[in-house]
């Protein structure tokens, strides 16, 4: 499963939104990123799309997409905030060496939440997994 990018203008106007030039700038910079940028990579990123595009803008954003269900807000290990614009449920896989991340589709993991309900009648509103190791990259230059 290759993930699509979502028509965003249609997205936030779906929800009630606007589509301002700001939040299609920042949307962007997320998916464009190819990976799971910080706050910081993404302003980095938006303002070379749109220079008066403010850090506090950003995080504003981040905040709206993340509520609305656009983007998913990510805590790691080493304290960073990392955003993913895929939403669907999928495995992140984090080097422990460099900090990329890496999606992994897996079927299976969409059958974890109806495990869980059924075996302790827990409702699952949301699923993040994580799986830690050391990426091909840095086990090849060591």
């Amino acid at each position: 499963m290759t993930a699509v990018k979502p028509d965003i203008a249609l997205e936030l106007h779906n929800r009630g939104y606007r589509a301002t030039p700001q939040r299609l700038s920042i949307y962007d910079a997320i998916w464009s990123a190819g990976d799971h940028p910080t706050a910081g990579q993404i302003h980095e990123c938006a303002i070379k799309r749109d220079p008066t595009i403010s850090l506090a803008t950003v995080y504003k954003t981040l905040q709206l997409f993340t509520n609305i269900g656009l983007v998913r807000e990510m805590a790691f290990r080493d304290d960073s905030t990392r955003y993913d614009p895929v939403v669907d449920s999928h495995i992140n896989l984090v080097c422990s060496k460099c900090g990329r991340v890496e999606d992994f589709n897996y079927e299976e993991i969409e059958g974890l939440a109806a495990a869980i309900r059924s075996r302790v009648d827990f409702l699952v509103s949301s699923q993040s997994l994580e799986v830690y190791g050391i990426c091909s990259e840095c086990r090849n230059s060591s």
